[in-house]
C-alpha cells in the first residue's frame, strides 16, 4: 500500500528544522519501503504491507526520540489521496474567478486532518472552505496570509496542515510512480 505522510510545522520559519534525507532514513530504518520525500515541507511517500492504525504510534514515536520534538503527522492513502482530487467541490470558474483578484499568490489548499470533522461550508468576503471527512478544501481570493477563515478553520480540530493545490497535485503524481 502506498502512502503519503504530512508533517505539520516542519522547517516553518526557521524552527523545527528537519533534513528530508534524515525523515527518509528515519523511515527505511522503521522498515518502510519506496521512501521519498517532496520538498522540504515535510511531505513524505513510502510504502508499507501494514494499516496506519498499525504503524502511527511507532512512526511518532521514533521521529520525537530522533528530532527530540513531536509534530502532528497526518497519514492518506494512495486512494485516499485520489479520492480528494477527484471530489474537488469548486468549479473551474469559481478557481479562475479567485486567481483573477490577485495573481501571483497561491488560491486553492487543502487542509488535511487525522481525524473526521463535521462536514459544513464556511465563508468569509472573498474565501470559501468546504469540510468533507477529514478534508477541508479552501479557496481564496487574496493570499492566505491574510486569511479570516484560518483561525476558525483550525478551530475545528487540533491536528489541520494545509498544502496548496499544486503540491497535491504532485504528491498524486508521485504516488502513481
Amino acid at each position: 500500500m502506498r502512502y503519503l505522510a504530512l508533517f505539520r510545522g516542519i522547517n516553518v520559519g526557521g524552527r523545527n528544522i528537519v533534513k528530508m534525507k534524515e525523515l527518509k532514513e528515519l523511515f527505511l530504518e522503521l522498515g518502510f519501503s519506496d521512501v521519498r520525500s517532496y520538498i522540504q515541507s515535510g511531505n513524505l511517500l513510502f510504502s508499507s504491507d501494514q494499516a496506519i492504525s498499525e504503524f502511527s504510534e511507532t512512526v511518532t514515536a521514533a521521529f520525537t526520540e530522533r528530532f527530540g520534538f513531536s509534530v502532528p503527522i497526518i497519514y492518506r492513502t494512495k486512494d485516499e489521496l485520489f479520492s480528494l482530487i477527484e471530489n474537488l467541490p469548486f468549479t473551474a470558474e469559481e478557481i479562475l474567478e479567485a486567481e483573477m483578484e490577485e495573481t501571483n499568490v497561491e488560491h486553492l489548499y487543502v487542509y488535511f486532518s487525522s481525524s473526521e470533522m463535521v462536514p459544513q461550508e464556511l465563508s468569509e468576503i472573498g474565501e470559501r472552505a468546504i469540510v468533507k471527512s477529514k478534508d477541508i478544501y479552501y479557496l481564496t481570493d487574496r493570499s492566505i496570509r491574510f486569511s479570516k477563515l484560518k483561525p476558525k478553520l483550525n478551530k475545528l480540530t487540533d491536528e489541520l496542515t494545509a498544502r496548496n493545490w499544486k503540491t497535491v497535485i504532485k504528491l498524486a503524481a508521485l504516488l502513481k510512480e
